[in-house]
């Protein structure tokens, strides 16, 4: 016998010794009569009926309340198989999804909705089926409709951003996602990721940098060094805004804290130069494109330059530039090359030879510069060194050795093998030969844009 149901059976037995010395010592006092609704009835008799009463209701109140309880569990039971067939149907549709046959998995959940049109998982499902199957304005109902029944689904408000963009509406997708960062700042991370694409996308770039900031003063340690990185190019975007707005002097503040922030960021040395130009303020202009020269070694910073004295008429104060930096810069090769180039330019060829010349025992690959060496020997009638020289240039390009190229990546290689080494790609290697014409695109100006603006 259990501890408990001795203990139980002593409690009774104590209190029935209670209440028998109860009756015995106090029996005279339980024989006399009360009036009772006028009718004379013992005192005992009383005690007796309203307990008997007592124990009755609480006998029927147990039985309803356990009747309840039952009805309760079937209908538990009832509801529990039902999610759970449920349950099992929209994994089907879900199985159906991933083989590539929506309309049947979109028949199962609309059967599935049917019986419960509440049942969030499979109005989902079929938010999703939509979407990318060409509905996405019926699409946009569906996760509108989830998230008015339940404000509290996050999936729900994500997947209605990507129906806005799909039926083209990306300044109400951003309204949502922007809804949503407030609501669940902890689960922000995609949201404002999604914000700053969208607003990328749009050319948005104040907005996009923004979102930016947002993920860096928030989630900081979950974004990649390539991620971080962005918050300069968003910058920089910013500042060419403010450039076509003719803002110049707000231009050169953005520019020359994205340089602060990473100093090898060529186009902001590139641009700052330009503002500089463009408020009349030329030395400084070209003394930040050469700071830029120094920091990277950059060509196009001596490109830029001569190009800004060919196109101004000044082609003399060009080569002086030139020159001083091929004389005392750290990358004095690459700029003895660009002065050479700038000679080719002007005609003046023998200088030009002289400089490529020296320049060639300094590098390893510039097909350019062969390229000039060989149309200077050919303008010299020097047709020998010429044809030498444009050896040199197919060797420097690698074209008769690379025959093969892969269609996925561009990978070249000079024997056909089953998979690309670097992409991974399987029977993508073709070999270089094509019967039609190169697509003719437009010729880019040596000098940019920004220029007209003088």
């Amino acid at each position: 016998m259990r501890l408990v149901n001795v203990f139980f059976i002593v409690l009774l037995l104590l209190v029935l010794m209670v209440l028998g010395n109860l009756y015995l010592t106090n029996h005279d006092l339980l024989m006399r009569e009360v009036v009772v609704f006028g009718e004379s009835i013992k005192l005992q008799s009383v005690i007796l009926i309203t307990f008997l009463l007592g124990f009755l209701l609480n006998v029927l109140y147990t039985g309803i309340m356990e009747v309840v309880r039952l009805v309760r569990g079937l209908n538990d039971s009832a509801d529990t198989r039902l999610v759970k067939r449920i349950s099992e149907r929209a994994q089907d549709a879900r199985d159906l999804v991933a083989h590539g046959l929506p309309k049947e998995a979109r028949e199962i959940l609309e059967g599935i909705l049917e019986q419960r049109k509440d049942y969030i998982p499979a109005r989902l499902l079929l938010g999703e089926i939509l979407l990318k199957s060409g509905g996405p304005e019926e699409a946009v109902k569906v996760f509108e409709s989830i998230c008015r029944d339940d404000h509290d689904q996050v999936e729900a408000r994500y997947q209605l951003a990507e129906a806005l963009m799909a039926v083209r509406n990306p300044e109400a997708s951003a309204a949502v996602l922007k809804k949503l960062a407030a609501d669940h700042p902890k689960k922000a991370l995609r949201a404002w990721r999604r914000l700053r694409a969208i607003h990328m996308e749009g050319r948005r770039w104040e907005e996009a940098n923004e979102a930016h900031k947002k993920l860096l003063s928030h989630f900081a340690a979950e974004l990649t060094q390539g991620e971080r990185a962005q918050g300069s190019a968003l910058a920089y975007q910013v500042g060419i805004t403010k450039v076509e707005a003719d803002q110049f002097k707000d231009a050169a503040q953005i520019f020359q804290q994205v340089i602060k922030d990473e100093p090898d960021f060529v186009p902001a040395y590139l641009s700052l130069g330009r503002c500089m130009i463009l408020q009349d303020q030329e030395a400084q202009g070209l003394e930040i494109w050469l700071e830029g020269f120094r920091k990277t070694g950059e060509g196009t910073f001596l490109q830029e330059a001569e190009d800004y004295f060919i196109q101004l008429g000044r082609p003399e104060d060009g080569l002086a530039l030139l020159r001083r930096v091929a004389a005392t810069s750290k990358h004095a090769t690459t700029a003895k090359f660009f002065l050479g180039k700038m000679l080719y330019r002007l005609e003046i060829l023998d200088e030009a030879l002289d400089l490529f010349q020296e320049v060639r025992s300094q590098v390893v690959y510039s097909p350019i510069l062969f390229f000039f060496m060989a149309k200077i020997h050919s303008r010299r009638g020097r047709i020998d060194a010429a044809l030498n020289e444009y050896r040199q240039l197919l060797r420097n390009l690698g074209i008769l050795k690379l025959r093969f190229e892969c269609a996925v990546c561009g990978h070249r290689v000079q024997d056909f093998a089953d998979r690309c080494d670097s992409c991974g790609s399987w029977n993508s290697h073709h070999f270089m030969f094509k019967e039609s014409d190169l697509p003719e695109g437009p010729i880019r100006a040596e000098s940019g844009n920004w220029m007209a603006m003088l």
